[in-house]
């Protein structure tokens, strides 16, 4: 019921479409909207959860399947013609992506069209809805009563009602039915998954209910507000616990054989590192300009302690009271909400453990501010992206957390405008010794979006994938040392199958695009942003001032699966907004490595082949499982590969650095509890051979800390990988 081709959709008939018609805009912050993601973490997204939710939790690692709930967030305006017409075009649209047979829909009272909604869900055989708030009398009688539900337990008794007729559609199209929806729990459900009332715990709560059923099978009691403890100094330790629980149930399905080596032993956790925005000033239409105004902004802008808990200084206490500090800090509540919301829906993808955060801002803005500059060399960059990622440690990561990241063999999803990758646990940044990958918080459509682009679609790399790679280059005529560069990559176009072309304008770029549909695209140029705007972008002819911006990218449908830019400085990471990554997604994209600064053409050139030539080892071996295995090892094994080029240039060596040994140490590097001490055995086996190399880890000039990954890159599998992992399973099923 999935498939790997390219990019395709991922359709299953026992999947539960949910559509969520909103008042507001699709995506925005709204009271609505709030509402509606907070509710469907509580329900089921597959009808064979009902009858057999571990089963169906087995069933998805065996088959390397990523389903979270299959989500639609649609414009109510969309349906204001004649009934036929708006339900055949919800048809088609929602048909386009899967064949869901059971459709449920969350129905905000404030639409203006509750007639034609009313009609549209009736129009469905298998029909459901919830309204959110009281839509008046008149309104509530367009809908059948009979298939409304309040809460989770509802829809599970209209489907269990109609189950009869939706398995005379399951065994007529796919020849199969669901015999009951009596719930395979786990004994000990509630003990492993109890309820806590704490905010921060309710996403992996919910997440666990996926698997267990505990919640569904008897629905938990929410406590009385009064009944509720503040829980400051447990919330770090409750999300622990459920994750700690989430990654011994992941053990329960793994088989001992996997089909790689070099296979993360956990799924992959997804943090929530927010970060208050620091130009918010810059998009208020009115500035903050009375005493009361900027110290509601001030209040607005608080960090939090580790424990979670906010401090207001005295002096804005005396200006506002605590009935306008209370109101600011209800804002930034559902802010951080939302962010548990998506967090979730993330989550529930690869079924990963989701911990979140406390919000920081103004303590990280002047040292994350230096990097709008050019730095006066490259140690002193180095020295700043590690002032900032020890800071991060001391303001967001309590010790408990920190020995968990240190001990756990799992991918790390990062939701945060912050470049977590330099977050440093101990001596090393973090992106060193995990995998790690990240979405920008600040723009909550886009990260709704890139949650809903990995539900519907999916795309598996294949051998062929160097066939199907596309190097664009772009510089100035003028500009010798770049098309030096330019020539030495193209020269390697015929040993390892990728193609290459130059291109002097946007519309070069759009037709090399368009007309050899690259599954893998690399643009090698230069890069800038603009702090008017707040954008970055990519220079195709600096001479003639030709740009490729966002806009035209997502107009010209200029993209691939996969992007990477070898580009100076195109995701910016002191409040920029439009990101050539989003634009890049928008019109395609799974996953996006772009550059936080300047970056040197000889070392970028030199990454770019050595990405290619390690795709060409994978044509038929099983190494990596996934995209982010595959370019996070590229990334940092340029650490070993640039301290033994640089070592051997400035002492005049060659043989006495042995290739076998400097392979052996990159092996090492690949294995995740091996990989600090390959960078000590590195750097005690070049100075056994010349004591005065310089070869301290903060002594190097780290060019891979230059470069992000953004999106799920931990979702895209490698084809062997995935046929080989499948076998595995069938085999133990057998």
């Amino acid at each position: 019921m999935m498939f790997y081709n390219t990019a395709n959709s991922i359709v299953a008939p026992t999947q539960i479409q949910y559509t969520v018609f909103s008042g507001g805009g699709a995506n925005e912050y709204n009271d609505f909207l709030s509402v509606a993601l907070k509710i469907l973490r509580e329900f089921p997204k597959d009808l064979l959860q009902l009858a057999d939710p571990a089963g169906f939790y087995n069933w998805c690692f065996q088959t390397g399947r990523n389903q979270g709930i299959n989500l639609y967030l649609l414009e109510p305006g969309l349906f204001t013609a004649e009934r036929v017409v708006n339900s055949t075009f919800f048809n088609e649209y929602s048909g386009f992506f899967n064949i869901d047979p059971v459709k449920v829909f969350l129905i905000d009272s404030n639409i203006p069209n509750h007639k034609e909604i009313a009609q549209l869900v009736s129009d469905m055989t298998f029909g459901y809805y919830m309204m959110i708030n009281d839509p008046g009398e008149e309104n509530a009688a367009f809908y059948d009563e009979n298939n409304f539900f309040a809460d989770a337990h509802g829809l599970i008794k209209l489907i269990e009602r109609d189950l009869e007729q939706i398995n005379i559609v399951l065994q007529k199209d796919y020849s199969f039915q669901i015999d009951s929806f009596n719930f395979q729990t786990n004994p000990k459900a509630d003990e492993l998954n109890p309820f806590h009332p704490t905010m921060y715990s309710h996403s992996n709560y919910f997440l666990l209910n996926q698997i267990l059923a505990n919640d569904w099978a008897k629905k938990h009691q929410w406590p009385k507000k009064e009944e509720m403890p503040m829980f400051n100094k447990k919330r770090a330790t409750i999300q622990l616990g459920q994750a700690a629980v989430i990654d011994g149930l992941s053990q329960v399905v793994r088989i001992l054989e996997p089909a790689a080596l070099i296979e993360p032993l956990y799924p992959p956790i997804v943090i929530i590192a927010p970060f208050h925005f620091p130009r918010f000033k810059k998009f208020r239409a009115k500035p903050f300009e009375t005493r009361r105004q900027k110290a509601l902004f001030k209040v607005s802008q608080t960090e939090q302690n580790l424990d979670y808990t906010f401090e207001v200084e005295e002096e804005t206490q005396k200006i506002l009271g605590h009935e306008l500090i209370g109101q600011a800090f209800s804002f930034l509540t559902n802010r951080l909400n939302m962010l548990d919301y998506a967090g979730y829906l993330h989550g529930q993808l690869t079924y990963s453990p989701i911990f979140r955060m406390p919000i920081v801002g103004k303590s990280l803005n002047m040292d994350l501010s230096h990097f709008e500059n050019a730095f006066t060399t490259r140690k002193h960059a180095i020295k700043k992206i590690e002032t900032i990622g020890e800071l991060m440690r001391k303001k967001m990561v309590v010790p408990e957390l920190k020995q968990y990241l240190e001990e756990r063999n799992g991918q790390i999803v990062f939701i945060s405008d912050l470049p977590m990758e330099w977050l440093r646990l101990d001596r090393y940044p973090i992106c060193l010794t995990h995998d790690v990958c990240r979405i920008p918080e600040f723009n909550f459509s886009s990260l709704v979006n890139n949650y809903v682009h990995n539900q519907r679609l999916t795309f598996a790399i294949g051998s062929d994938i160097l066939e199907h790679t596309l190097i664009i280059h772009c510089a100035s005529e003028e500009d010798e040392d770049m098309h030096h560069y330019f020539g030495r990559i193209a020269a390697m176009q015929k040993d390892l199958g990728f193609k290459s072309v130059f291109c002097k304008t946007v519309d070069e770029i759009e037709n090399a695009v368009k007309t050899l549909k690259p599954h893998f695209l690399i643009f090698d140029c230069h890069g800038d942003f603009d702090d008017k705007d707040l954008s970055s972008f990519l220079i195709v002819d600096d001479k003639n001032n030709v740009r490729l911006t966002g806009e035209e990218i997502i107009a010209r449908g200029i993209s691939a699966p996969l992007v990477f830019i070898s580009a100076c400085s195109t995701m910016p990471n002191y409040g920029y907004v439009k990101f050539l990554s989003d634009a890049f997604m928008q019109a395609g994209a799974f996953a996006v490595t772009a550059t936080f600064m300047p970056i040197m053409m000889h070392d970028a050139a030199v990454l770019i082949l050595r990405i290619l030539s390690n795709l060409k080892q994978q044509e038929n071996k099983v190494i990596f499982s996934n995209w982010l295995a595959f370019i996070s090892h590229t990334l940092r094994s340029t650490l070993i590969f640039e301290t033994v080029r640089k070592t051997r240039a400035k002492y005049n060596l060659d043989k006495e650095i042995a290739d076998d040994k400097v392979a052996d140490i990159l092996l090492r590097l690949m294995v995740f509890d091996t990989r600090e001490s390959a960078l000590d055995e590195l750097s005690e086996y070049l100075q056994g051979i010349i004591p005065e190399a310089d070869v301290a880890f903060e002594n190097l000039n780290h060019e891979w800390l230059s470069y992000t990954t953004l999106g799920r890159a931990d979702l895209i599998k490698f084809k062997l990988w995935h046929d080989k992992h499948v076998q595995i399973n069938e085999a133990v099923e057998q």
